[in-house]
Order: C-alpha cells, then sequence, then structure tokens
C-alpha cells in the first residue's frame, strides 16, 4: 500500500483538532476516519512508526492488536486508548499547514517516503521562513 499524502495530513489535522489533549479512536470517527479501513490501519501504522503518535499511558502500540486463534488463524481489534500527537507530530502537521510548503510537496514531492516527507517540510518550513525574515527585515539569517 501507497502513502497518501492528503490523508496523512488530514489524520494529522484530526487528532490536532481534538478538544482535549487526547484523542481516542471514536475522535477520529467523528472526523469521519473508519478505523476498520486497511487506509487507516497503514497510516497510524506510519504515525506511530515515525514517532508522531504515542499511547498516553506510555505502553507500546496505539490500540490496534492481533490475536492468534487456534485453528481460526489471525485476527485484529481495537483497544480504545487514548493517543496523542508528541511534540514531533505537532511540528509536523505544523509544517504541512504552510501553504507553500503544502503545494510544493504535493506538486514535486508526490511519491516520497514518510520520513522524507518529514524533512522536506520542515527544511521548506524553514527555507520560508528565513526568506520572509529578509522580506520584512532585510536580513540574513543563516
Amino acid at each position: 500500500m501507497k502513502i497518501d499524502q492528503q490523508y496523512l495530513k488530514d489524520l494529522l489535522i484530526a487528532f490536532e483538532d481534538t478538544d482535549g489533549p487526547d484523542t481516542m479512536l471514536d475522535d477520529l470517527a467523528t472526523a469521519s476516519f473508519n478505523s476498520d479501513d486497511p487506509v487507516f490501519i497503514f497510516h497510524m501504522r506510519l504515525l506511530y512508526d515515525n514517532g508522531l503518535i504515542v499511547r498516553v499511558d506510555g505502553k507500546a502500540g496505539f490500540g490496534h492488536e492481533m490475536s492468534r486463534a487456534l485453528g481460526e488463524g489471525v485476527s485484529y481489534y481495537w483497544i480504545d486508548t487514548p493517543l496523542r500527537l508528541t511534540a514531533r507530530g505537532h511540528d509536523f502537521i505544523a509544517d504541512l499547514r504552510q501553504q507553500e510548503v503544502w503545494q510544493t510537496i504535493k506538486t514535486n514531492f508526490k511519491d516520497e517516503g514518510i520520513s522524507t516527507l518529514m524533512g522536506l517540510s520542515k527544511s521548506l518550513a524553514m527555507g520560508f521562513a528565513k526568506k520572509k525574515v529578509k522580506d520584512i527585515t532585510g536580513l540574513d539569517i543563516d
């Protein structure tokens, strides 16, 4: 399965837009995400793998568990556990929310992996910020 950059951005925004410090599966469902959708599970795994979301209780995983029953094979189920967007997750979505950054990524970096997207978005955001400082103050900050 390939990364859907728009889906990933929307999922991060859904985490950021919750009312409290924690995000529950129901909060994501309210934002129109279906927890049984393989696309949702795939992108949640990417967020977790890259340290963008964590469980509030500090335990490993993000609540999507696997079970093996003798003779029944493998099945998955959800534990409704509070999750939170990490500082790294907040930084990433803040970078992606910048229109210039998002447009550049969508136009020129459609097939990049998430770690590349994270690095690119940070570099682009910093570059646009430096340009803005120079435009406002005339100072080069490098």
